[in-house]
């Protein structure tokens, strides 16, 4: 099955402000399949955001590649379809918001690209309701809490047509309800819709529900696996800037001090029972 992300050797050079050259990414070899829920960790830094905007060629490699659903993001001729594929939300939920109106804003992206009424209101409604916000269609977004700005801004992705999704840190101007609000509707997506996800966040309990992890440094991906495979390695992580969830941290310190606890613990219901 062809992978909906793949990256070759890529590579992103910048000049910053004092005008000298910065390679944000460094040789990046990365697939993401259809389906998954990759999360995407790393210190501030590390170049995850950058990553994230090659995701639907808002930035474009140096050198190497990008291919979403096979088409290079270095052709021109790619770039609408990639960025109909592959949605993308942002930090601030303020700066996505076009219109006076909820619905309205959900249908900005599709009415840009000619989608006829009777088809737009459909997919305005099914993505509305993908995500619970169909009650709040006639809202003004502005009233609207962080959490819901998000939830639109992902039904505007939905109505777009993007069967994936590329968040970057969506939760981190949110309060805890805002961020379970964004996780719950994410997860629903890929589980039941199989929206494939790409989940940028600086949360390690979010991290945690993901299917995959990718642990990014200076530019570089530093090592993969599953949640249990990442976040029990304690060591490796704290060395890059980087906090294991509480329970692996504690289980970790206990095994160094002679208790015989079983690999893999990194939630409080693991540790508890394990204790227990």
């Amino acid at each position: 099955m062809e992978p909906v992300i793949e990256t070759q050797g890529l590579k992103h050079v910048y000049i910053d402000a004092d005008n000298n050259q910065v390679t944000a990414l460094d040789g990046i070899e990365i697939q993401i399949r259809p389906g998954e829920f990759v999360a995407v960790i790393g210190a501030n830094g590390s170049g995850k955001s950058t990553l994230a905007r090659h995701f639907n060629a808002l930035l474009l490699p140096t050198e190497g590649s990008v291919k979403v659903h096979g088409l290079d993001t270095l052709d021109e001729n790619n770039l609408w379809r990639i960025r109909q594929d592959t949605g993308m939300v942002f930090q601030n939920p303020d700066n996505q918001i076009v219109a006076a109106i909820v619905e309205e804003d959900v249908a900005f992206g599709p009415e840009n690209i000619g989608v006829p009424t009777e088809e737009l209101k459909k997919r305005v409604e099914d993505a509305l309701r993908a995500v619970d916000m169909l009650d709040y269609r006639e809202h003004a977004p502005h009233l609207l809490s962080g959490g819901q700005k998000q939830r639109v801004a992902i039904a505007g992705t939905l109505a777009l047509g993007s069967n994936c999704i590329v968040l970057d840190e969506p939760t981190a101007m949110l309060d805890p309800k805002g961020r379970k609000e964004i996780l719950n509707t994410m997860r629903k997506l890929n589980r039941e819709k199989r929206i494939t996800v790409v989940y940028i966040t600086h949360f390690m309990t979010e991290a945690l529900l993901a299917d995959r992890v990718i642990v990014m440094s200076k530019g570089k991906v530093e090592f993969q696996g599953t949640p249990k495979e990442v976040f029990s390695q304690v060591d490796e992580l704290e060395k890059l800037g980087l906090e294991a969830p509480l329970a692996a941290k504690f289980a970790f310190e206990l095994r160094k001090s002679g208790a015989k606890l079983p690999p893999g613990i990194i939630t409080n219901e693991e540790l508890a029972a394990a204790l227990a």
